[in-house]
């Protein structure tokens, strides 16, 4: 089996239980004759000292810096016979999406801290799982067992949720004899919710047994903690010491996360790890413990300080040796990379039988809506949904837009169109699958001037009710919205280039205010649900965007130079062409819209997306001619009202947030624009000559 694995670390052991959990697993995993990728993405905190493992011999590891540069092994994936993604992965539901649009065999996620993960999305906080995805993955993996995995199933839509626990490394943890140095030790990270348990069994029976030894190993612990004398503290213990820390406690604590103890049937690595050393455990209690470890036999477990002084007071070496046994004998490395290939291969059979029933399945599937998906922009976009696996129902009126932007998407057994008005109540084909819907892109409005200018009372409109009325149906279904606004909102701009926190210096009742005015509206509307917690939202200002799909007669820069030039009529620049802008290829703003939609930022501040690299309107005519070899003379013609003296974006926020910027040179675009304009007016020209 060729398998993929998208994780937190397996290159650092710091600060995380993933790394140890993964090197075990995937080392015996490959034992069993299994080709491995692991796939790490590359952060500072896992990075120099931190990395404790730099070329295993189990697996490849690599490394990849952004969601941009994950595109890379899209091949790898797209091959492999399965692809697991574990949690904690930085932008997971963006690599939960991407795996499921190149994933040819079993997906799978792995979820090292369930009950976290759940309570996470009961607040609705999606920072590396959401709703939307896991009916996407094949099988549900979980740290966590018991009703935990029915919950998974029956609320979430998992097509199968099974266990599979943490596990040890056998030949790395083991007794290795030696002094006893501790009466109590104590292995993890300082969390919040583990210390007043840490603080009842081991800091507090400390204060009372100054005579015994005691040590808590592990980072993050906060300064304000009044450590006993007798408690030796260790910063960071790399796994290749544990062995050895264990062996050398004469017990060692197990204190459990409170959403695991809620969750019960959530066994951390350490209960193995000091198991298989054979060092006595002594733990909180949780259910489910007792069908790991026979308690009294096998593992002691306290509730109050009395209880863990008790247990300091007894020999408990025969306990320490009944739960090596337990380990050895259903715990180890080995017996997990078995359970693991067992799930993949059923979720493997099971997705051919699902494959076979899709027409079915497909009526409950997840959906995202675009609005305005017929325009421009919107047609690309709703082609990279398609993609990246999305099903997309997209909305619009068609006024002017054209319908064969979609011509391609029409037969897409996951595209349906609806033609509509936002600025009517939305169509009962949206309202009755309300549920359904996980993401609603806005991009309803006219966006050229000669087209909002048109009819400006339908413009304000569309953006003010429009937009109520997409963002009534996100709150309605729990949605994620995502508002296209518009560099317009700064007008002719006094502070260059344009960030985010400038407000703008718009001419509020001007020629362009329908548009302008209208879609600061709806950012504030936007934002106003988000500040209510009505909906979660995402807001991208965007800045000049060309390519193919734009209108001929939109009245825009490039579509104008270009068609002019293209058909040899005379060439019209507006003022005196020394007016600047910034022009962004359509499939880099298709990506940024994509990355804020997935991304777990903030949504209560706007994202520009644009292209930085500022130009004359006259270097932009240079260019085009060069490319058309247009011959036409040059217009020049008064600068319309309130057209903007200088356009350019500051993306410092996208490129921090999203790890985005623009990819697309501007005579590469310009090219693939010009030849699709060619294409468009050739076919055009056929037309009327059939016509006439």
């Amino acid at each position: 089996m060729k398998l993929v694995v998208l994780g937190l670390s397996l290159g650092s052991s710091w600060g995380n239980g993933h790394a140890t959990t993964f090197r075990a697993l995937l080392r015996a995993y490959a034992e069993r004759g299994h080709d491995i990728l692991f796939l790490e993405r590359e952060v500072p905190w896992y990075a120099g000292a931190h990395r404790d493992l730099t070329d295993p011999d189990f697996c490849r590891l690599a490394y990849y810096r952004s969601l941009a540069a994950l595109d890379d092994w899209h091949a790898e994936i797209a091959a492999a016979d399965a692809v697991i993604v574990g949690s904690y992965v930085p932008d997971g539901v963006a690599v939960a999406r991407f795996v499921q649009a190149h994933a040819q065999g079993v997906t799978a996620f792995y979820d090292i801290d369930t009950p976290v993960t759940l309570a996470k999305l009961a607040r609705g906080e999606h920072e590396y799982l959401s709703p939307a995805v896991i009916p996407g993955f094949d099988v549900y993996l979980s740290f966590t067992g018991g009703p935990t995995l029915t919950r998974i199933e029956q609320r979430y839509g998992a097509p199968r949720a099974r266990a599979l626990y943490c596990s040890v490394d056998a030949d790395a943890y083991r007794p290795l004899g030696g002094e006893t140095r501790w009466d109590l030790t104590y292995l993890g990270t300082y969390s919040d919710d583990r210390q007043p348990t840490l603080e009842r069994l081991l800091i507090e029976p400390a204060r009372r047994r100054p005579d015994l030894r005691f040590a808590v190993a592990g980072p993050q612990y906060p300064d304000t903690i009044d450590w006993p004398a007798n408690v030796e503290r260790i910063e960071h213990l790399p796994p290749a010491e544990h062995a050895a820390f264990y062996s050398a406690s004469r017990l060692t604590l197990n204190v459990t996360r409170a959403d695991m103890i809620a969750a019960g049937w959530s066994p951390s690595v350490r209960l193995f790890e000091a198991g298989a050393c054979g060092t006595p455990i002594l733990s909180d209690r949780w259910d489910g413990i007792e069908t790991l470890f026979a308690p009294g036999e096998a593992i002691l477990l306290a509730d109050t300080t009395d209880d863990a002084l008790a247990a300091l007071a007894i020999d408990a070496g025969p306990i320490g040796q009944a739960a090596r046994e337990q380990v050895l004998a259903g715990h180890t490395a080995r017996h997990r990379a078995e359970e693991l290939e067992r799930h993949l291969q059923e979720a493997s059979q099971d997705k051919g039988r699902r494959t076979m029933g899709m027409a079915t399945t497909d009526q409950e599937a997840p959906l995202t809506l675009v609005a305005g998906g017929a325009g421009f922009i919107g047609s690309h976009l709703c082609a990279a949904l398609l993609a990246r696996g999305e099903h997309v129902v997209c909305l619009d009126n068609l006024q002017t837009a054209r319908a064969s932007n979609l011509r391609a998407l029409e037969a897409h057994p996951r595209f349906e169109f609806v033609r509509a008005d936002v600025v009517d109540p939305l169509p009962a084909s949206i309202l009755h699958r309300a549920a359904r819907f996980t993401r609603v892109y806005n991009l309803a409005c006219a966006a050229s001037p000669p087209q909002y200018q048109e009819d400006p009372e339908h413009t304000m409109l569309t953006c003010v009710l429009g937009t109520d009325h997409l963002l009534r149906l996100a709150e309605q279904a729990g949605a994620r919205f995502l508002l296209t606004s518009t560099s317009e909102v700064y007008g002719d701009p006094e502070i260059h280039p344009q960030r985010e926190d400038y407000r703008g210096f718009v001419n509020c009742t001007g020629p362009r205010a329908c548009y302008d005015e209208g879609k600061r509206a709806a950012e504030a509307m936007t934002f106003d649900f988000a500040r209510t917690g009505r909906a979660d939202v995402r807001v991208a200002r965007i800045f000049n965007t060309y390519g193919p799909h734009m209108h001929p007669d939109d009245g825009r820069v490039v579509s104008n130079l270009i068609c002019q030039a293209l058909s040899g009529r005379p060439i019209t620049i507006y003022g005196d062409g020394t007016q600047t802008r910034s022009f962004c290829y359509v499939s880099d703003l298709v990506d940024g819209l994509m990355r804020l939609m997935e991304s777990e930022i903030d949504g209560m501040e706007p994202i520009n997306l644009g292209n930085p690299n500022e130009m004359p309107v006259n270097d932009l005519l240079d260019r085009i001619v060069g490319l058309t070899g247009a011959e036409a003379p040059v217009e020049y013609r008064p600068l319309p009202v309130d057209d903007p003296r200088r356009r350019r974006p500051d993306i410092a926020r996208a490129a921090a947030l999203l790890g985005w910027a623009p990819k697309v040179s501007l005579d590469e675009g310009l090219a693939a624009t010009c030849a699709w304009f060619a294409t468009e007016l050739a076919e055009g020209e056929a037309l009327a000559c059939a016509a006439e």
